[in-house]
């Protein structure tokens, strides 16, 4: 089993690969274990972690909450979850 920060730096990379797929931008924040994810249409979500691998994902309210902030939401989990299987499944398949 990797330690946990080889899991983190793959879950990060693979992730950040996820979110391109829908145009998002992950930014690290500088509180250690802290991301904000900017979805084309501007809405912010924060995504952190005490213990990795339980993420906890919050949406910033800085607008009117949209059908397609659900939509960019949910896709934002399901990658969450995939990323988090993927490397748990298959450590150091990510490069």
């Amino acid at each position: 089993m990797q330690d946990s920060s080889n899991l983190i730096s793959e879950f990060e990379t693979l992730f950040r690969q996820k979110l391109k797929l829908n145009n998002c931008k992950l930014k690290k924040k500088k509180q250690e274990n802290n991301y904000e994810i900017i979805t084309p249409a501007k809405d912010i979500f924060l995504m952190s972690w005490c213990d990795f691998p339980e993420i906890n994902l919050t949406y910033q309210p800085i607008g009117v909450r949209t059908h397609q902030t659900v939509v960019y939401e949910r896709a934002i989990r399901s990658h969450i979850n995939f990323c988090v299987s993927s490397i748990q499944d298959n450590p150091q398949t990510v490069v």
